[in-house]
């Protein structure tokens, strides 16, 4: 009976606080007027079906009504997600008033002095790219930094394409094509592995994120590549095909790492011990290979002088002693591993 006339308190008390009387509270919840005066009086409790809208009509929660009592510590947190959001609100609105201002100062002194609208682009450009990581954050509410990303590098290459187009008698006018390759490999080598990784897509394709990442990776280099040769007059200097060439090999080493890592079944101790080995024999033979390619010469193996660690021998040197280290902890890996191998055969036999 106690609980009851609590009960009945506390709703008489949320009922005068919301200003209804108990004949406007009843229409609200057609029920009849006696059936409120009997919850405020303690006789009767409010059906179950009707808990949710009298808890919005008194503006209280769930948990306040069946325990006829505030929640003072819900209310607090509630009472800080309110002065949060209009604390979002005011900074979204002074970024958009400093934007326009920007804007329309740019504007009038571009009119002003004769200059033309191209710098009031490249600012706007800029302002988009900044409007990508002040306010983006803050208007989307899932995938944040999908949206980071893309806004922010949609902005970018429409600031590269707009100070192109500023730019047309620029001395070096091929340097577009170069920039906006270079910022997609800077970004996407970078980013690409996160962006797969938090994907909603179920793609099957997807399930090679690694290889994903390499293809995009190798196309973009290759573009350099092909954007250096063409625009910064290889081509006439007869070095595109040793270019070519060297760019070909290491692109090899790199896939053929990237395999042995993630395609092959061997330990991942016996991958690094072969990769490092990988590596001294670049590291012995990696100038011979680009003079050989890029110069035309004919291929020679380098002087190594163990003795002599000056600049000439040092690659030379420090790279049969990788090789050498590599080569041992190779071989002992993988007699470990194939030991391993027959030992369970044994045991399951």
């Amino acid at each position: 009976m106690e609980q009851k006339e609590t009960f009945g308190k506390y709703i008489l008390e949320k009922r005068k606080a919301a200003g209804l009387s108990q004949k406007a509270l009843a229409s609200q919840l057609f029920v009849s007027e006696s059936a409120v005066s009997k919850w405020e009086r303690g006789l009767s409790y409010p059906d179950i079906t009707l808990v949710t809208s009298l808890c919005e009509i008194l503006h209280i929660s769930e948990h306040e009504l069946l325990t006829a009592s505030d929640d003072m510590h819900q209310r607090e947190i509630e009472e800080q997600s309110r002065g949060y959001l209009r604390v979002i609100r005011v900074y979204s609105w002074i970024t958009y008033l400093c934007y326009a201002a920007a804007l329309i100062s740019v504007f009038i002194w571009g009119l002003a002095t004769g200059n033309g609208l191209a710098t009031f682009f490249v600012v706007l450009a800029s302002l988009l790219l900044i409007f990508s990581f002040v306010n983006v954050p803050v208007l989307v509410k899932r995938k944040k930094l999908h949206a980071v990303f893309w806004c922010a590098y949609g902005s970018l290459i429409l600031l590269l394409a707009v100070c192109r187009l500023a730019n047309v008698e620029a001395e070096y006018e091929h340097w577009f094509p170069m920039a906006l390759t270079g910022v997609s490999l800077g970004l996407l080598s970078a980013f690409l592995p996160v962006l797969l990784h938090t994907s909603a897509l179920t793609h099957p394709i997807l399930r090679h994120k690694g290889l994903i990442c390499m293809a995009v990776d190798t196309g973009l280099i290759w573009l350099l590549v092909l954007f250096g040769n063409l625009f910064a007059g290889t081509l006439n200097n007869g070095n595109t095909k040793g270019a070519i060439l060297s760019g070909i090999l290491f692109t090899a080493i790199a896939w053929g790492i990237f395999v042995l890592f993630r395609y092959t079944r061997l330990s991942v101790l016996l991958c690094v011990f072969i990769t490092a080995e990988v590596c001294g024999i670049l590291t012995l033979l990696g100038n011979s290979i680009m003079e050989a390619a890029l110069e035309g010469v004919s291929f020679q193996l380098p002087t190594i002088r163990l003795a002599v660690w000056e600049s000439d021998y040092v690659n030379q040197n420090l790279g049969l002693l990788i090789m050498i280290c590599a080569g041992v902890l190779t071989v002992i890996t993988l007699v470990r591993d194939i030991q391993k191998v027959l030992q369970a055969k044994e045991k399951s036999v």
